[in-house]
């Protein structure tokens, strides 16, 4: 009988086949796409909070969001293991207010150089895009200021 991976290694261990470490690095090469799947998990389920790892990576992108009023605040928890806890911005009484879409990916990623950033902020100006790039995360109204480009992580509508 043929039993699958996933099932030799729940009975001999997740280190005899690897899915251990495999899994951890690709938790920290795609921690934006985590962050941003914990924060509308949380909001589609109308939890009052959700606790997940922000690493200094994360941070500015935590604070960005804490601006365009996506959550509330964020603290930390435990700090071991750098747990943190995140209070997403909403009203129980009525709908989430604004829309997050998510394009933060390991493969395939969206580059958004300074003329299409010009050609988006003309085409849709109350739209928010998150990009990542050379100074930070940051809106692309700063990346417009400041004249440069980057990877597309999300847009808030």
């Amino acid at each position: 009988m043929e039993t699958s991976l996933t099932g030799k290694a729940l009975d001999f261990g997740s280190r005899e086949y690897g899915f251990e470490s495999r899994v951890s690095n690709y938790m920290i090469l795609n921690n934006y796409a985590y962050f941003f799947n914990q924060l509308l998990i949380s909001i589609k389920a109308r939890r009052y909070y959700f606790d997940v790892r922000i690493t200094r990576k994360l941070r500015p992108l935590a604070r960005l969001l804490q601006t365009l009023n996506l959550i509330r605040r964020f603290h930390k928890v435990d700090n071991g293991k750098q747990i943190w806890r995140v209070f997403p911005a909403y009203s129980r009484n009525r709908k989430f207010s604004r829309e997050l879409r998510t394009y933060a990916r390991v493969r395939g990623k969206i580059v958004l150089n300074y003329q299409s950033l010009r050609l988006l902020n003309f085409n849709t100006p109350h739209s928010h895009y998150i990009l990542e790039t050379s100074v930070g995360i940051i809106a692309h109204k700063e990346a417009l200021r400041r004249k440069i480009g980057g990877f597309l992580l999300a847009i808030v509508h």
